[in-house]
Formats: C-alpha cells, sequence, structure tokens
C-alpha cells in the first residue's frame, strides 16, 4: 500500500506528540498501564485535576482506567472492564462462545446476541449475515458450525436500552474456536454525564478542481457508561459535497445531514472508537481558502494538516503558527496542532484558512492523489483494527476497487475534470498492482 502522501506520514511519526498521545491512551484502555502525565494546564476543559507522583489520594477523584493517573489500571478493581475476543483450546474449532456480563461481571441471562458475519472478496466484494441466539440462565451463547477461511470475520453484539455492544472482531482459525467475553453498561444520554475525550484531526489539500477535505475523531470514554450521542451534529460548510464514510463493523459512525454537516451516531462504549469521513468543497482557483467545521464534544487535542508549496500558508484560528515538515517523498506539509488547556473555552468549531495557493494550472504542489489520500487515511486505522495482514491487504484491494468505482462516478457526473479523472485512475491502477505478488502482475 503506498506512504507517499504527507498525511501518512505525518500521521505515523513518531515524534508526533498527537500520535503518541493517541497510542498512550489506546494502550491504558488495553493493558490497564497508566501513560505519562501531562502538565496539569494541558487538559480539557472540566478536566479532573491531575494528581502529582505519589498523590494517591488525588489519584482517586480520576475516573477508573483513565491515562492520566499514576497507577496501572489493572490494579484498580473499578475501572471499566473491556470486551474480548480470545482463541480458547477448549472451544471446539468453528464455535464462537459468547460470555455475556454486566459492568459487575455478572452474567446477563436471556440476552439476544447477535453475531454479525463479514465476508471480504476482490473478486465478489463485501456481504454481510448476521446470525442470533438467546444467552441461557449462566449468560451464554453458544454459535456451531461456523465457517473457518480467511477472508471471514465475525463479531458478537447485543443491543439493550438503545445501546449496541460489541466485542473485538476475529477469525476463526481451524484448530480451536473463540470466546468472546461481552460486557454492557448502563447508558446515558447526555454527554456531561460520562467521562468522554476526543483528538480530531482536520486534513484539507487543495486540488486543482476540489478542496479535499478528511476528518477524523479519536472518541475514548474512560467512564463505566455508555453514551448515545443526543443529536450531535458537525457541521460543515453549506456548499459542502461528495461526503463518504468509512463503514466499520460497530454502529459508531455518522450519518449525513444535508446541508448542514454530519450527525454521530452509535454506542460510545467504554474505550476507544475511531470516526472517519471525508467531503470536497468546489474550488475555483482563488489563492485563499477558507472553511468551518465543527468538532465532537470534549475536544482535548486537535490538528490541521496541508500539503503546501512553499509559497502556501495554514491558519486555524486559536491554533499555533503551523510547522513546515516535510513527508518521506520530499514534499512539504504544514501543520498545526492545539491542546486544549484547563481554563480554555471548550473547543466545539474551527476555522482554517489556506493562503498563497497557486492559481489555476499552476499548481506543483499537488503531488498526492485523492486515492493515496484516502488510502493513508484508512491505514492508519485500519492498522489497529485488522486481526491479520492477508486480510489487511484484501480490504486494501477492495477499498481501491471501491475507490475506482467513486472515481468513475464522479467522472461521469462532471463533478471532476478529465486531468484529474486520468491521473487518479492511473494512481489508483498502478497503487492496486501494488498489492499482488510480483510474480502475479504483467509488468509490459
Amino acid at each position: 500500500m503506498t506512504t507517499r502522501t504527507a498525511f501518512a506520514f505525518a500521521l505515523l511519526l513518531g515524534s508526533s506528540l498527537f500520535a503518541s498521545r493517541l497510542d498512550a491512551q489506546e494502550g491504558a484502555l488495553r493493558t490497564g498501564q497508566a501513560s505519562p502525565a501531562p502538565a496539569s494546564g494541558a487538559l480539557p476543559p472540566g478536566h479532573p485535576a491531575v494528581p502529582s507522583s505519589g498523590d494517591t489520594e488525588s489519584a482517586e477523584a480520576l475516573p477508573p482506567g483513565h491515562p492520566h493517573t499514576q497507577h496501572a489500571a489493572a490494579r484498580n478493581p473499578e475501572a471499566p472492564p473491556e470486551s474480548s475476543s480470545e482463541e480458547d483450546t477448549s472451544v471446539p474449532s468453528g464455535t464462537i462462545v459468547v460470555d455475556v456480563k454486566n459492568a459487575n461481571g455478572s452474567p446477563v441471562p436471556n440476552a439476544v446476541v447477535t453475531m454479525g458475519i463479514v465476508f471480504n472478496s476482490v473478486a465478489k466484494g463485501e456481504s454481510r449475515k448476521h446470525l442470533t441466539l438467546t444467552t441461557d440462565t449462566t449468560g451464554v451463547a453458544r454459535f456451531t458450525n461456523l465457517e473457518v477461511a480467511s477472508q471471514i470475520a465475525y463479531r458478537p453484539t447485543l443491543s439493550i436500552d438503545g445501546a449496541t455492544f460489541s466485542a473485538p472482531p476475529f477469525q476463526l482459525k481451524a484448530a480451536t474456536g473463540v470466546r468472546s467475553t461481552l460486557y454492557v453498561f448502563p447508558v446515558t444520554r447526555r454527554v456531561e454525564e460520562a467521562t468522554i475525550v476526543t483528538q480530531s484531526i482536520l486534513f484539507v489539500e487543495v486540488k486543482d478542481d476540489r478542496v479535499q477535505v478528511q476528518q477524523a475523531f479519536s472518541i475514548f470514554n474512560f467512564g463505566k457508561s455508555a453514551w448515545l450521542p443526543n443529536d450531535v451534529v458537525i457541521t460543515l460548510p453549506r456548499e459542502f459535497t461528495a461526503f463518504s464514510a468509512q463503514q466499520g463493523m460497530t454502529d459508531v459512525g455518522v450519518d449525513l445531514v444535508e446541508g448542514k454537516g454530519v450527525r454521530l451516531r452509535g454506542t460510545i462504549y467504554p474505550g476507544r472508537h475511531d470516526v472517519e469521513f471525508r467531503w470536497q468543497l468546489p474550488y475555483s482557483g482563488d489563492s485563499d481558502v477558507s472553511l468551518d467545521v465543527g468538532l465532537t464534544p470534549n475536544v482535548a487535542v486537535a490538528r490541521v494538516m496541508s500539503p503546501a508549496s512553499q509559497e502556501m500558508h495554514l491558519e486555524a484560528t486559536g491554533f499555533p503558527p503551523a510547522e513546515s515538515r516535510t513527508d518521506n517523498q520530499g514534499q512539504r506539509i504544514l501543520v498545526t496542532e492545539r491542546q486544549l488547556m484547563r481554563n480554555d473555552t471548550p473547543l466545539k468549531s474551527l476555522h482554517a484558512r489556506i493562503t498563497g495557493i497557486p492559481t489555476r494550472g499552476n499548481a506543483p504542489f499537488i503531488a498526492t492523489g485523492l486515492s493515496a489520500l484516502v488510502m493513508a487515511f484508512g491505514l492508519f486505522l485500519s492498522t489497529r483494527r485488522s486481526p491479520s495482514k492477508e486480510r489487511a491487504v484484501a480490504g486494501a484491494q477492495e477499498d481501491l476497487v471501491h475507490e475506482l468505482s467513486e472515481l468513475e462516478q464522479a467522472f461521469q457526473k462532471g463533478e471532476i475534470g478529465k486531468k484529474t479523472y486520468e491521473r487518479e485512475r492511473r494512481m489508483l491502477l498502478n497503487d492496486l498492482a501494488r498489492t499482488f505478488p510480483k510474480d502475479a502482475v504483467s509488468t509490459t
């Protein structure tokens, strides 16, 4: 898969504060290890005070499992449990045993469990089906005679009180079955009653006839209740077009609200949830481009990025001056990041402006393609979710085929010009060729 885009490089920079903080928080949730506490000023508004080293009394005031604590969550009996899916030699091949428990670890009987099954094929695309079973008096549902294949993924889910809970997706192996432990939590529709912290990325690329925009949010729930967003709308410019979103196996995502933006949906249960989508703005060839976008609640860190020529500048209201960096292909990228301080007003929207854009017909800085941007963005998220390298390659191929289809439709509708169409199609085909073994692709 291509790594030529500035976006991929910037996202994967080991020195990135954004990436390191995101990884540390995910690690704290997965392993119970606390991440290093930042300076007390670099916290989102309303955040509990961060204790100093050895301050156990203050540490108890933080929500269980919070990454700013100085004590491992594994030693904290109040830390929220995590759903899991693991191979179990006591479970026969082709079988999935689902244990449903509440937040206290007690079994949940008579609960309807849905087993989501996703089939991925380069030739046939993606297809899905579902199986349902009811848990017995011990809170167990047993799915048997299931297919074992590398292109099939499974995920158990359960809906209760309007919320949907799920365990991590997995594949079945021939030698053993899988045991999933699925936790359900109390549900709230008020973000004030949940312990939610979010991080945001806004990537803006000026094309020859469009402004391509990609947004991603990582939403962390460090509490013991599941949050159902109550009409949370992420506003977008009125003239936005070509909206599309990546759909995962969970119900967390966004839905289009015509003329307004996108609405956050799904069950934000304890843990991390990634939301990613893209859209476009018309571009008339002006030297300046401005846009205003909304954000998810409780943003702690926000980043704005744009590939740029030497004459271009990036500004974001309330953010520090953008830094100029270079990706591994020598392309310049502008990056600005803001960490909210304790007394800052909550960041509910973002205004970004790019100036000094070369006029139409003189834009050598536009070196990345739409396909590369999309695939790089998806790679950053999918590398945290793919159960195997083989499935990741299959997913990349499927995504590229889908991108080719979208590109063809956009060209037929007149949404992109012939030059953009030919360039993007050539790059997509090259990317697709790279996903196959060298001996399977003709070089003539």
